[in-house]
């Protein structure tokens, strides 16, 4: 303390930022000053006028670290950048940050590809978000890719002939229609310079649309479809014509499902917020050219005593800081005490204004907002009380067993399934659950090697030693369950005795619900929430497991059936795939389609096999 007090004796009068450490070297809040000297110092008079979670933060600060800087704008990028490093529990934090997405186009290249991603880099590419859903960022480009169509990240065989709206049954565009990626050496192979370059023109200009999509300038595509559409009829390009005609269907329908409009063609984003205990929820509404683009929240962690106005300028420092589209305008529940240095900080053409609407459709908009914070707080309860439920299953069944979780453990289950047909194709999964729910990243399957024939309890041995001998650093788990009855239970007990593990281990036997455990057996109530967990997890290896048998079916019936056509070799046979997607697409496409792909001798036989 004798050193905290020199150090808070000879603070600097310059702006910058300071870190509060604890005795173990943890930070726990990190802030700005216009003068170090005077902010700092606020915190240890005798009657300082701190909210309630700052109070309980003083008594564990022993040290104390500052950082000088030229303005306090500089300071406010320090101040974001090491509240994201450090995650300070007096500071709010937002508790998506490593969930943020972003749509990235990669305008620097001759061919710009659109997909999500989670990290921004300086690398020229052009960044729209964050967006705080992975399912509105997935739906957004599914309707772009509709409408526009373009090359994503990497590019699967079903992908890479992407249907395009001017058919409405479904099937694939013809070869001349492909995305010029893919058409151009062909193309340029065949002379067709004109093509080639009328392709590459249509796809720069779908990027740019795309672009200004993300960017809320909707009617400037429209007007832009509108007159591709009619110089098209003008030069008889009838079925170019077609195409712009239905992207302009797509995005009527669109604005057709808008729900906000205000009178005026105005820009603006709305912040509101809701906080419950020490969590709470910030909603950004992204309103562009007088209709709603965009609806994010997100997750805050804060103390339950943090001051609403902490709470506001904590989040905007860390949103802003990564948001690509910033407006002129930015609407907030509450003025802030330095709001002048925050829209100087962020990173705009202009300094954006921050405005409180006191009446009419923008105070409408900040409370509609908050109503959405609100349930999406609603919503991350009721995930709780679930998390809650689910943890108490999981220990009503380890009661029932009388499972003793290793020290530190969070209650890890494995459960085993095998599928096979008359042997055939033998697949087992491993499915875990943790505190009761399922842990998918962990989920495993296994291609059965050994056995060619029907022998489950074979087929269950091999999954469990080639899971437990094995060389990955997998946790070991406070209970294995497999799919059977004494059986199965009495090969798994083989493999575990075998490898000495302590591992409890019991089964599922399916007629009766049974749970069989060291030659004991345990009938569950049938209302019991043990035996609910039971059952989800027995069914998720099973529903698991027979996807990947399917997957496998479904992969040698093509290539048995492709492999088995005279003169139709690997890559005749790649190509086919990757232009038609699958075996019945192939059956179902035109003798012109398939002549021109792999010529008509090949074509013939393959038309007289099939």
């Amino acid at each position: 303390m004798s050193d905290l007090a020199h150090k808070l004796a000879t603070l600097p009068t310059t702006p910058g930022v300071y870190l509060f450490k604890n005795a173990k070297g943890g930070v726990l809040y990190v802030g700005k000053a216009k003068s170090l000297r005077n902010r700092v110092r606020s915190y240890f008079r005798p009657h300082a006028a701190l909210d309630p979670a700052k109070q309980q933060m003083i008594p564990k600060i022993t040290d104390l670290i500052t950082i000088t800087c030229d303005n306090e704008t500089e300071a406010l990028i320090l101040e974001a950048t090491l509240i994201r490093r450090h995650l300070p529990p007096y500071n709010v934090i937002l508790r998506d940050d490593k969930f943020y997405l972003f749509i990235k186009i990669t305008t620097q290249e001759e061919y710009p590809r659109v997909f999500p991603v989670r990290r921004l880099k300086k690398d020229g590419a052009r960044y729209f978000g964050p967006y705080s859903s992975a399912a509105s960022v997935r739906n957004t480009l599914y309707l772009l890719r509709r409408i526009f169509p373009y090359k994503g990240e990497k590019e699967s065989p079903r992908e890479k002939i992407f249907p395009h709206p001017l058919f409405s049954d479904g099937r694939s565009r013809p070869a001349k229609e492909r995305l010029p990626a893919e058409a151009l050496a062909e193309a340029g192979a065949a002379g067709e310079a004109s093509d080639v370059s009328r392709q590459r023109e249509q796809y720069r200009q779908n990027i740019a649309n795309i672009i200004r999509f993300l960017k809320g300038h909707r009617q400037e595509i429209i007007t832009t479809l509108q007159r591709g559409m009619q110089q098209a009829a003008t030069n008889r390009e009838f079925e170019r014509a077609a195409i712009f005609r239905d992207q302009l269907r797509a995005i009527e329908r669109l604005e057709g499902n808008q729900k906000v409009f205000l009178p005026r063609p105005e820009s603006f984003d709305v912040i509101s917020l809701a906080r419950r205990g020490n969590l709470g929820a910030a909603n950004v509404f992204s309103l562009r050219g007088g209709k709603l683009l965009n609806k994010n929240t997100f997750l805050l962690k804060h103390r339950r005593t943090a001051s609403p106005i902490d709470v506001l300028r904590q989040f905007l420092l860390q949103y802003y800081q990564v948001a690509q589209d910033i407006p002129a305008t930015i609407l907030v529940p509450q003025p802030l005490p330095d709001q002048a240095a925050i829209a100087q900080w962020i990173n705009a053409a202009a300094p954006p204004l921050f405005t409180v609407p006191r009446r009419g459709r923008k105070r409408q908009l900040l409370a509609l907002g908050e109503l959405n914070a609100q349930q999406t707080l609603n919503q991350e309860q009721a995930v709780f009380e679930t998390a809650a439920q689910a943890q108490q299953a999981q220990t009503e069944l380890f009661t029932a067993l009388g499972v003793t979780p290793a020290p530190q453990s969070a209650g890890q289950i494995e459960t085993y399934d095998i599928s096979n047909i008359q042997g055939r194709l033998a697949t087992g999964s491993m499915v875990v659950f943790v505190k009761g729910l399922p842990a998918k990243t962990q989920y495993k399957k296994f291609r059965i090697r050994t056995q060619d024939t029907p022998n489950d309890y074979a087929m269950l041995q091999e999954v469990l030693r080639r899971r437990f001998a094995g060389t990955h650093d997998w946790p070991m788990p406070d209970l294995v369950i497999v799919d059977g009855g004494k059986g199965q239970l009495a090969a798994a007990q083989k493999v575990l005795d075998s490898l000495q593990l302590s591992s409890s281990l019991a089964a599922l036997a399916k007629r009766e619900e049974t749970l069989l455990s060291e030659g004991k057996e345990i009938q569950l109530p049938y209302d019991s929430p043990a035996l609910y967990l039971l059952q989800r997890m027995r069914d998720e290896a099973h529903r698991f497991t027979v996807s990947y048998h399917r997957l496998l079916r479904s992969k040698q019936q093509r290539r048995s059936l492709l492999d088995e056509v005279p003169g139709i070799g690997p890559q005749t046979k790649k190509k086919l795939l990757n232009h038609f997607g699958s075996l019945a697409a192939i059956r179902a496409a035109s003798e012109e389609d398939i002549n021109a792909l792999i010529g008509p001798a090949k074509a013939a036989v393959l038309r007289d096999y099939l």
